[in-house]
């Protein structure tokens, strides 16, 4: 008669059973009985017996037929030559019968590659597919973001992901990522920008069917909270322009900025031909990463500029010591390309502490455009102030751009003249 189960002790000194497969007479793998004494061992076999086999964490008793069933099922899996068709093919049976959650994917392939890398490469100017294809087809993407994906991806996902592979990250993972993010007190924003460089190249790698699924559906993000940029009143206005400034060509990207609402890679791509009657135009915006390209938003427009305003600007054209057809006016120690950045936000800051604007009001060279905008529509209709400023979404500007007429641009003028007239009562640069 046939056994149905053995029973032998280990060095240990503990018990331990192998029931016998009912259906081909097999052993199973041994089980502990956890017990000494060979009587307490047989007792526990017996219960087990009767009763069914403690499985999983809980230990829920299952009847030796089921147990011995899915041990063979192992014991196939592990003695067949799978391959990864074959595995895939498991563990989606598995997750069509709900009992587990998660992608199933390949361990090779263009998916089964380290997630770091596969961002790293994403977010390469020079050699990503994504980028690539946003250019052609006429988007506007900018090496400076590029760059500035790359830095936080070394800062915050190198040490993060480490070398888990593009086809298994989960939701979870990024839920997990952006809370350790919030943990440190990083604000609200740069959470989202920072989750923003994992999902956007999750979504694209989803599409080109590089991953099964798109773990960063359903992700919720964080409510923006930034800190407001500070606006200057007018009397600080006022004092800013009327203290010593070291560097002219800081002082007059102030002027400008402040009395035509330019923001500052506006002003560092402004060259002579520019420079019109009463007006300026704003034709292009420069950082040191991408050099010259369009305004934000991809339009042109035509600014009024007041007198005072284009006398520090020709005054400035003075000073540039190169001898070109059409010089940049924010001129540098290189002809083909204007001061760097960090020149005229330092001069600004150095001006502020010069009044003793306190540091904690987040005034930067951005506040300027913020501060033409509100004083210049306590003087006239906002809508006629967005289209001069370039405020409009690009849908909006489309509707208007071919309607700005030249007294719209008039109107603005006259109305910064008032509004302005106070702090034009500046100083000069040394």
């Amino acid at each position: 008669m046939r056994r149905d189960y053995y029973l032998h002790k280990r060095k240990n000194g503990i018990f331990y059973v192998e029931f016998v497969n009912p259906e081909n007479g097999e052993k199973m793998s041994a089980r502990s009985t956890g017990e000494t004494d060979k009587i307490k061992a047989t007792i526990k076999a017996e219960l087990w017996k009767v009763n069914g086999l403690p499985t999983g964490r809980l230990k829920k008793p299952r009847p030796i037929v089921e147990a011995a069933g899915i041990e063979s099922i192992i014991k196939t899996i592990r003695k067949s030559e799978l391959n990864s068709d074959d595995a895939l093919r498991v563990v989606s049976t598995l997750k069509s019968m709900g009992l587990i959650d998660i992608a199933a994917v390949k361990n090779t392939g263009r998916g089964a590659v380290s997630f770091v890398q596969f961002l790293s490469d994403f977010w390469d100017f020079d050699k990503s597919e994504y980028i690539r294809d946003r250019l052609a087809h006429g988007y506007r993407f900018s090496r400076r973001y590029a760059r500035e994906c790359q830095n936080r991806l070394k800062a915050e996902l190198v040490p993060f992901f480490g070398d888990k592979k593009l086809n298994c990250v989960t939701t979870d993972d990024l839920k997990k990522l952006s809370n350790q993010l919030a943990d440190r007190g990083l604000s609200t924003s740069t959470i989202n920008q920072v989750v923003l460089i994992c999902c956007t190249p999750l979504k694209w790698a989803f599409n080109e069917k590089i991953i099964p699924a798109n773990p960063a559906v359903g992700l919720t993000k964080f409510s923006i909270t930034n800190k407001e940029r500070g606006i200057l009143t007018e009397s600080e206005a006022a004092a800013v322009f009327a203290v010593e400034w070291k560097d002219k060509r800081a002082f007059v990207a102030s002027l400008v900025a402040a009395t035509t609402g330019a923001r500052q890679g506006e002003c560092l791509g402004l060259r002579r031909s520019d420079i019109g009657t009463d007006t300026i135009n704003i034709a292009h915006s420069y950082s040191p990463l991408d050099g010259l390209k369009c305004p934000k938003n991809g339009h042109k427009r035509v600014v009024p500029l007041l007198p005072e305003v284009r006398a520090a600007l020709q005054d400035l054209l003075k000073d540039n010591p190169h001898d070109t057809d059409d010089p940049f006016i924010f001129f540098s120690l290189q002809a083909n390309r204007p001061v760097d950045p960090k020149v005229i936000l330092g001069g600004l800051k150095e001006a502020l502490q010069k009044i003793e604007v306190d540091t904690s009001r987040n005034v930067t060279f951005h506040s300027w455009r913020h501060w033409f905008c509100s004083k210049i529509t306590e003087k006239i209709e906002g809508e006629k102030v967005a289209k001069v400023s370039g405020h409009l979404s690009e849908a909006v500007f489309k509707k208007y751009a071919d309607h700005i007429e030249t007294k719209n641009i008039q109107d603005v003028g006259n109305a910064a003249a008032q509004a302005f007239g106070n702090i034009l009562q500046f100083r000069k640069a040394g």
